[in-house]
């Protein structure tokens, strides 16, 4: 059984951005990812997804064709796809991050860091920022709460 690691992004469809839909979609996968052991982070920012699967390569290559033709989202489009020897997301069935619903401070330095269109942050293209951007949305969910004041640009 080999491990692996996929990462795509996609175009959400509208009714797939209201806080229901997006409650419901974390509820559902966290529950199918955890019967899969298969792991991961879902982050949106705008209407758009990034997405990293972690788990048997078998199950996630299963998974991500499921993911690819459902319809609450389209322009699917794989990022990367490789072995791995360890997750960087397993404690979570699947956590999905909200890039707007950070507080001032993280988005700030998110919107800084990465290129943004009217406070909103762009997915990049480049492997080594895909993987920042995780990364970053990782720690900002587990740190500590940030100071709301006002920012300094």
């Amino acid at each position: 059984m080999s491990t692996c690691r996929l990462i795509y992004r996609s175009t959400a469809r509208e009714e797939t951005l209201t806080n229901d839909a997006l409650a419901r979609l974390q509820y559902t996968s966290i529950s199918n990812n955890n019967s899969l052991g298969i792991t991961g982070i879902l982050v949106l920012s705008g209407d758009q997804f990034l997405q990293v699967l972690e788990g048997d390569s078998e199950r996630v290559n299963e998974l991500y064709h499921k993911i690819a033709q459902d319809p609450r989202h389209h322009k699917v489009r794989l990022i990367s796809f490789e072995s791995i020897n360890e997750r960087y997301f397993s404690d979570w069935g699947m956590r999905l991050i909200d890039l707007y619903d950070l507080p001032m401070q993280p988005r700030k330095f998110l919107m800084q860091k990465y290129q943004s269109v009217e406070d909103t942050i762009c997915i990049p293209t480049q492997l080594n920022l895909v993987y920042a951007l995780l990364l970053d949305a990782k720690l900002f969910c587990l740190s500590e709460p940030w100071d709301n004041s006002p920012v300094d640009v």
